[in-house]
């Protein structure tokens, strides 16, 4: 009888513990703001001159070329709506742009879209394309994909994919190429953004990622 009994007691902690993992584990929107930072652009470079004093002076660079040649990922402590002006600075706190000894004071970062993914135990994956026009029949494409890992209360544990491209279209005749920009899981903090930076075709792609508990 206590063996019976001990086994029911366990029966009855384990039926009001599966309730409560679960309260603790909600459904998930997947915050994904997709950013750029031009290849050419102009910028401010401050030198030292003949007399050793500080100089600035504007120019255009290659702010690509001392990229990483490998996926960057960090967490800040920046909410989902974060300004485009402080998403960049802190990029330039962790990352440096440039070309060989020159180095910006700063980058222009343009944002190209802002999606929404609802993730879930019962929608484990979800996924956003859009396109953007640059004249002439010719298109940029991207696609963000996300495939739910699991969550727990303090974030979501997740796989991301983007991948970019281009088509062109003339006539009947089109053309296009696409890469896997960024792949790799992630574990995603809620309300605060994970930022994630790679280079593709010469130009450098940014994902400001954050999870929002339904």
């Amino acid at each position: 009888m206590p063996t019976l009994k001990k086994a029911l007691a366990g029966s009855i902690l384990l039926g009001l513990f599966i309730p409560l993992l679960a309260s603790e584990t909600p459904n998930r929107r997947i915050v994904v703001r997709i950013l750029s930072i031009p290849k050419e652009q102009q910028v401010e470079i401050v030198l030292p001159d003949a007399k050793g004093k500080q100089v600035s002076f504007q120019g255009y660079a290659d702010v690509a070329a001392n990229f990483p040649r490998a996926t960057v990922l960090f967490r800040t402590e920046l909410a989902s709506n974060a300004s485009e002006e402080a998403i960049a600075r802190t990029i330039m706190d962790h990352v440096n742009f440039g070309s060989g000894a020159v180095n910006p004071q700063k980058v222009q970062i343009r944002e190209l879209k802002s999606v929404l993914l609802g993730l879930g135990k019962d929608h484990s994956e979800a996924e956003a394309r859009f396109e953007e026009s640059r004249g002439e029949g010719r298109t940029s494409d991207y696609q963000v994909r996300a495939l739910w890992l699991g969550a727990d209360k303090n974030g979501t544990l997740l796989r991301l994919r983007f991948d970019a491209g281009w088509s062109s279209r003339g006539g009947s005749l089109g053309v296009g190429i696409s890469d896997c920009v960024v792949s790799l899981p992630v574990d995603v903090p809620d309300y605060k953004m994970i930022l994630i930076g790679a280079s593709s075709f010469g130009e450098v792609y940014w994902l400001a990622v954050c999870a929002l508990p339904d």
